[in-house]
């Protein structure tokens, strides 16, 4: 603690000195006719300072997601942050305006359970819904503020069940329908929908299909990127003659064949190749079923036609442990396009049944 010195003129002095937190130091000089006086000013100097260092600034968690999701956009993709975008709009609406350094456990655990109560389009937001949006709140607290409360989450529901129809019937309801190829290379090839909207005509090389480039759209605004930051999306698959037929009948591949001008094969949104599916599936009385369930029904095909995990995973472009190193240096082994026959002979035998059952008995047995 500094102490007072008398100077010549009777009074005493006290100098102090105070570190920021940048390093900068600051001193003071404090004079007073007494020791005690001189020295009780430096003491509420430096108090007063100290006290300055540990407040914290103004942020409500609102603003720190903000400034998170400003801060990572450009490590993220467009799709991640119009998530995140969407979350902020939406997600914990009555925490948002909450003091994010103040927010305690018990508000935040609060925030959480109504949360799980909210409903949206007609239910209660499942518990994957809500734990995403605290993970990004939670998130933005740790990386803007230092620290994020502790809270018990909702329990995700795991291994819950879905009927899904019979592969045929789907192709039955879309045969010889403006979305037959994009349903087809769904179900078939299990791409996604973003996969499927961003093929092109030159992404058809003789008898093989790549997924070179992905479309997404939020809301009005439509994003085309490359996908080559995810190795296992990025991948080639032998087409089957029938749906080779259906891209050479596109407006895009004959384009392409005549004058060499690029389009897409699938010259739809998102929201109308959704709508489409719906009316095509109510008109034939089959099962409604998502179009990312679509690739639910190849997963099960493949399962059911004793796939090996390894060629599994390459055809729909799953990433596992087991196949995140030089999966596709062995892409089209010998034993790779057994699989895409076996798969491709499946798929080929529905077009010309009502069932899928006999045709799988006949094939799951055989050798791979």
């Amino acid at each position: 603690m500094p102490r007072a010195r008398k100077l010549p003129s009777g009074n005493w002095r006290t100098q102090g000195h105070f570190t920021h937190p940048d390093g900068h130091v600051e001193r003071g000089s404090f004079t007073a006719s007494t020791r005690v006086e001189s020295e009780l000013q430096e003491r509420q100097w430096r108090a007063g300072l100290a006290e300055a260092k540990v407040s914290k600034p103004s942020m409500t968690v609102g603003q720190a997601v903000d400034k998170y999701i400003e801060l990572s956009a450009p490590a993220l993709s467009p799709s991640t942050v119009h998530r995140y975008r969407l979350m902020r709009v939406h997600a914990f609406p009555d925490l948002m305006a909450q003091d994010a350094y103040a927010l305690t456990a018990e508000t935040a655990q609060r925030a959480v359970n109504k949360e799980g109560a909210r409903i949206s389009k007609g239910k209660p937001l499942s518990a994957k819904t809500v734990a995403n949006e605290w993970g990004l709140i939670a998130t933005a607290l740790k990386s803007v503020c230092g620290s994020a409360p502790s809270v018990k989450l909702p329990k995700l529901q795991r291994g819950r069940h879905v009927e899904l129809p019979d592969p045929a019937e789907v192709m039955a309801a879309v045969k010889d329908t403006e979305i037959e190829l994009p349903v087809l290379l769904a179900l078939w090839l299990s791409f996604s929908m973003s996969e499927v909207l961003g093929l092109q005509a030159a992404d058809v090389e003789g008898d093989l299909i790549s997924i070179n480039q992905v479309k997404i759209y939020m809301g009005s605004e439509r994003i085309e990127k490359d996908t080559a930051k995810v190795d296992t999306r990025k991948r080639t698959h032998k087409l089957p003659a029938y749906l080779m037929r259906l891209i050479k009948n596109t407006e895009a591949w004959k384009k392409y064949a005549e004058t060499g001008e690029n389009g897409p094969l699938v010259p739809f949104s998102d929201y109308n190749l959704r709508y489409r599916l719906d009316k095509c599936l109510q008109a034939a009385g089959v099962q409604r079923v998502t179009f990312h369930q679509l690739r639910h029904m190849n997963a099960s095909v493949m399962l059911a036609l004793n796939v090996p995990d390894k060629y599994a995973m390459e055809r729909g472009g799953w990433k596992t442990p087991h196949t995140m190193k030089s999966v596709y240096q062995h892409t089209f082994s010998k034993e790779r396009l057994q699989v895409d026959e076996a798969v491709n002979a499946y798929f080929e035998a529905r077009l010309h049944t009502n069932t899928a059952h006999e045709a799988l008995q006949g094939m799951k047995n055989g050798d791979l």
